[in-house]
């Protein structure tokens, strides 16, 4: 059962660099060919900047940026080895390209525990807050994990 003292536990800081290789090989992992996930020519004449974010790269975030996070998960008593997927998010705020460096913040921001028939299920949110390297927030990326005890 999800210890509801939990909500609004941060975890350390974490840093990543955006790297214009991995948007590039999402897109092409996901079947989209469109130009300016791999030219800056082409996105340039999109009207970006750069090369844009795919809209799922902060995916990529979670996994090789916070390496940590699973361990920092286990601390607070979630059972990592009964994690699901339920749901994630991306709300941006200002524009992130190939080589920001972004500095990330998980907090634990909603708790609830669910009784089923044989056992009980943990709904856990999690926020991520990025910010660039003028501290301004770029994106929020929120994740719902469900732990089935």
């Amino acid at each position: 059962m999800f210890d509801k003292s939990k909500v609004g536990v941060s975890f350390p800081p974490f840093t990543i660099e955006v790297e214009r290789c991995k948007i590039s090989e999402l897109a092409l992992a996901v079947g989209d060919d469109n130009p300016i996930y791999r030219s800056r020519a082409a996105a340039q004449a999109q009207g970006f900047q750069d090369v844009p974010l795919f809209p799922t790269t902060p995916t990529i975030f979670s996994f090789w940026g916070n390496t940590e996070l699973w361990h920092q998960l286990e601390q607070v008593g979630i059972n990592i080895k009964r994690i699901l997927h339920g749901e994630e998010e991306y709300e941006y705020l200002n524009p992130i390209y190939p080589d920001d460096v972004l500095t990330g913040i998980t907090t634990i921001v909603e708790g609830k525990t669910r009784k089923l028939k044989d056992g009980s299920m943990d709904i856990l949110t999690t926020e991520t807050r990025y910010t660039n390297h003028d501290n301004q927030v770029v994106l929020v990326a929120k994740s719902m994990l469900i732990v089935r005890e």
